[in-house]
């Protein structure tokens, strides 16, 4: 079960169609099979891949709230949409993802 908020889910596309464009592009480069057998393509898919979730996510996430006045109490509200998935903001989804690209490729030596 995968859970979002607004457009959290951009994390997991982002990091899949980062993923596929490289397989496409060291495939066709380097030979057929060979985003599989490599150490670092997938790992270098995943470092660009963070970068675009965390853009987006700190360009959704810093989108300025719209006030609104409570008629009765006279407080104010802001209502802002929040973007994020299993309740962790897009933004630190690059973070997480930098790491985990990091990892694969430390761990594949």
């Amino acid at each position: 079960m995968i859970i979002w908020k607004g457009w959290g889910i951009l994390a997991i596309v982002i990091a899949i169609v980062c993923s596929v464009a490289m397989q496409l592009l060291c495939d066709a480069v380097f030979g057929a099979g060979y985003y599989r057998s490599s150490r670092w393509a997938m790992p270098v898919a995943l470092l660009l891949a963070s970068g675009i979730i965390f853009f987006v996510g700190q360009k959704l996430n810093n989108k300025p709230g719209k006030v609104v006045i409570d008629k009765e109490t006279n407080e104010e509200y802001i209502l802002k949409s929040t973007h994020s998935l299993f309740w962790i903001p897009l933004q630190y989804w690059g973070a997480v993802t930098a790491v985990l690209a990091v990892w694969m490729y430390v761990a594949s030596k």
